[in-house]
């Protein structure tokens, strides 16, 4: 699993976790998805990513990747904090989850060369959220998809996945016209979206119907219960991962599996 210590929030209440999926448990491959996410005053900065399975080095790009765009977003924040227009307006917060995919693919090429090996080694793809009270932004390169609820028990997809030109293609942050490839949504949201799930691809088929990616409620509907209902605790982590781990999961689902929940507190 690839995760970092839950942060302690009084707006947001948020956990994750990212299992080995049992195929790759019975070769021998270790976790190839990453998640990773901060928040920097009532500001929720969230990624997912979900590493190349024929990629040797794809936990590592996946991991970089979510590290990298995380903590470049917070930097961005930070430094156009004082600029108009502000980091949080629309055209600006843009160039922001743009910036912040940039700087994820130029670190990931830096760690091909430290390591000498061809930066596909490293391939990943990449779902980035920024989310307040009253601005959500999306930006992704590939596969897996977000999903937001007011509460009511309404849900929809607020970015879908990708799919490439081909059957079974995927698009990664590492591919040479990645940033062409690059979709990013940015949405005014008035609190009307105060919960939260980004996930990978391997959660694909459960949660989001293959008709026209809507998302399954009987799914959303007790895990947005439960995460509502916890406290801020360093074991919301754990139990999400042995939800993830569960039967009556992994017998629907063999690849590794990622699910970041977050929910706005009143």
């Amino acid at each position: 699993m690839s995760c970092a210590e839950p942060e302690k929030s009084s707006v947001w209440m948020v956990s994750k976790a990212s299992v080995t999926g049992t195929s790759h448990r019975r070769t021998g491959l270790p976790c190839q998805d990453s998640s990773s996410y901060s928040i920097a005053d009532e500001v929720l900065i969230a990624a997912v990513a979900d590493g190349a399975g024929s990629a040797t080095m794809s936990d590592v790009g996946s991991a970089l990747a979510v590290e990298t765009s995380v903590k470049t977003i917070e930097r961005l924040l930070n430094d156009y904090h004082d600029h108009t227009p502000h980091p949080l307006h629309e055209t600006c917060l843009k160039r922001v989850v743009a910036g912040a995919v940039e700087e994820a693919r130029r670190e990931l090429h830096e760690e091909s060369q430290r390591r000498e090996v061809n930066v596909r080694q490293l391939a990943t793809t990449l779902l980035l959220a920024v989310h307040t009270r009253d601005i959500m932004a999306a930006a992704q390169i590939g596969d897996g998809a977000m999903v937001v609820s007011d509460g009511s028990g309404q849900y929809a997809t607020f970015i879908t996945p990708q799919r490439g030109e081909y059957a079974n293609q995927t698009n990664f942050l590492t591919s040479s016209d990645a940033m062409s490839m690059l979709e990013v949504r940015i949405e005014r949201v008035n609190d009307s979206s105060s919960r939260l799930a980004m996930f990978t691809d391997g959660l694909q088929n459960l949660v989001l119907r293959a008709a026209d990616d809507s998302p399954h409620a009987p799914f959303f509907n007790p895990v947005f219960a439960w995460i509502a209902s916890q406290p801020a605790s360093d074991d919301t982590d754990r139990k999400l991962a042995a939800f993830l781990e569960s039967p009556r999961v992994t017998n629907r689902a063999d690849d590794d599996l990622t699910l970041l929940l977050a929910t706005l507190r009143e």
